[in-house]
């Protein structure tokens, strides 16, 4: 197996942050652990990848963790050729180049990562600042990338006497462009592959050809995937949540140390409301490996990839037709991911509650603590009163049967505290006709 950590007498000056953090702090807490079950089998064929996980990191960490997730799919990689990265054999023939998009020259360092920038991984898109300005840099980055790696495909790897030009060619992407690159979800690769700009007013996709690279008077264009110029690429896998944290997360959800110093919420996104979940990270409600992976289908691909090899795998699957986007997944996607210091219990609420109300406040839906003022069987339909406890508002509420179940099993009674979900159903004139709510925990039993 790789020792990713030995001593290659590299200037201390000239290793990279992350690695230090993952050498020097975490190698009680079960991170170690995650990362060597990634590499377990990985071969390097160039002698150079361990030099470069200390002193570039982003690149090597990408192909591990590529890596532990094709083995997890059962995938056969030959490793007798140094290129491409991917040479799978099966249960088909895949050709997959791995990428990533760093932080132009100029941009703000990693290093100069402020508190605020980690808390920017809880803020919804209409609450992050220069929303556009950051988007359209992260399109400008990931295009610089992957137009890399289609000229290298075109122009070598497809000359080369081992590669059958008839089997699929994915690029695999991973996105480093700026310091708060884990929250930009698919919206930069919507609009760079499909032409599909996300709008935050509407909450949806608008059909573009191009944008301004930010600070200059370059034209971009997008919808890469729009016409036959990029027939050659069958798809694009990508990431912008393969970071220090998947590591964290990973470690918390399959208990890998008994040292838990940090903690991970996930950010998830559903069709169906409330659009955005919240994910404490632990051994009962756990990330998985795959999460945060998508897959972009080049609908005009020469050799297009089997739809059937990435089904049912927790990677979200986007595909253009003519009726417009489909996504396909047996897990919500993750949008981003909170990973920091401390376990205090009262500070985790908080940020969930802040974080959830902050996600599906234009849906009118909000979490909190609630106190049972009434609870009243007798009239149809049932129905119990809340007292909101933070904003001391009243809300009556009609029940469904779980939420009497619920009730009952857990013997409520007035005065009983619950955290609960609570939601308006809106007429056309956004008026609210009805409140609902789903209850998820009991604070304390009955007051006597």
């Amino acid at each position: 197996m790789l020792d990713l950590f030995q001593d290659l007498k590299i200037d201390e000056q000239k290793l990279h942050q992350k690695y230090k953090i993952i050498k020097n702090n975490l190698f009680l807490t079960g991170e170690h652990e995650i990362l060597k079950d990634w590499i377990n089998g990985f071969e390097d064929r160039d002698n150079k990848i361990v030099k470069e996980f200390q002193t570039t990191f982003h690149s090597s960490f990408w192909e591990f963790y590529l890596y532990a997730v094709f083995k997890k799919l059962n995938f056969k990689i030959d490793f007798s050729e140094n290129r491409p990265d991917f040479i799978v054999k099966s249960p088909t023939e895949l050709y997959i180049e791995a990428v990533v998009s760093n932080i132009k020259q100029t941009g703000e360092k990693e290093e100069e990562r402020t508190f605020d920038d980690i808390l920017g991984m809880l803020n919804p898109p209409h609450l992050q600042d220069d929303f556009y300005q950051k988007l359209d840099e992260s399109i400008v980055r990931h295009s610089n990338a992957i137009l890399s790696k289609s000229k290298k495909y075109l122009c070598k790897y497809s000359k080369l006497d081992y590669i059958n030009t008839e089997v699929p060619y994915i690029i695999a992407l991973s996105g480093y462009d700026q310091i708060n690159y884990g929250n930009q979800y698919i919206y930069p690769m919507m609009a760079l592959l499909f032409g599909a700009y996300y709008n935050i007013d509407s909450d949806a996709y608008q059909r573009r050809e191009s944008i301004m690279k930010p600070n200059s008077e370059a034209k971009i264009d997008i919808g890469l995937f729009n016409n036959k110029d990029f027939e050659h690429i069958s798809a694009i896998i990508f990431s912008a949540t393969i970071t220090l944290g998947k590591l964290t997360s990973l470690s918390l959800s399959q208990n890998k140390s008994s040292l838990k110093t940090n903690f991970v919420i996930n950010i998830r996104h559903d069709t169906d409301k409330p659009n955005w979940q919240l994910q404490l990270i632990n051994e009962n409600d756990c990330e998985d490996l795959t999460d945060g992976l998508f897959i972009f289908h080049n609908p005009f691909a020469k050799n297009k990839l089997d739809e059937n090899i990435f089904k049912d795998t927790g990677i979200m699957e986007i595909k253009q037709g003519e009726n417009g986007h489909t996504f396909e997944n047996n897990r919500l996607p993750l949008f981003s991911r909170f990973n920091n210091f401390g376990k205090h219990n009262f500070i985790i609420n908080s940020l969930m509650f802040e974080t959830f109300n902050k996600f599906n406040a234009k849906d009118h839906i909000r979490m909190s603590f609630f106190k049972i003022l009434e609870i009243d069987f007798n009239i149809q339909p049932k129905e119990v009163t809340l007292l909101d406890i933070e904003l001391n508002l009243q809300f009556i509420v009609d029940l469904k049967q779980e939420d009497i179940d619920f009730i009952k099993n857990n013997n409520l009674k007035e005065n009983d505290s619950i955290i609960a979900i609570i939601y308006a159903t809106l007429d056309k004139f956004g008026n609210t006709t009805q409140w609902n709510f789903q209850m998820l925990q009991q604070i304390h039993n009955k007051t006597e």
